[in-house]
């Protein structure tokens, strides 16, 4: 049996869908001090939609929400980010759990 293959949803849909993702997690920025909850649904929101029309998160979005319990991260108040040799720590204070990200070289311009 082969495997079902699935369209690409058109340009224009993903296009939408990508501003809708950085608006949700600028209003999670927004919202993360009056209420956490309501940033932690935001960010839920922004996976859907990138899941949906099978976009890749920026790495900037990517670092912003726990991927275990997948709640907003503000670093120094829900989370703890540590830099070590060749890796950045981000510790989740809801989920106690630990993400690595690697850090990567830049690499040398020709001249």
């Amino acid at each position: 049996m082969t495997k079902r293959k699935h369209k690409k949803k058109p340009l224009a849909e993903r296009r939408i869908a990508s501003e809708r993702i950085q608006d949700l997690f600028r209003q999670a920025d927004g919202a993360f001090k009056e209420s956490p909850e309501l940033s932690n649904q935001y960010v839920r929101l922004a996976r859907k939609l990138a899941m949906k029309y099978k976009l890749k998160l920026k790495p900037g979005f990517k670092r912003r929400f726990c991927k275990h319990c997948y709640a907003y991260l503000r670093p120094g108040v829900n989370c703890r980010v540590r830099t070590g040799r060749k890796q950045v720590t981000y510790s989740c204070f809801n989920c106690k759990k630990f993400m690595r990200f690697p850090i990567r070289k830049k690499q040398k311009q020709k001249k």
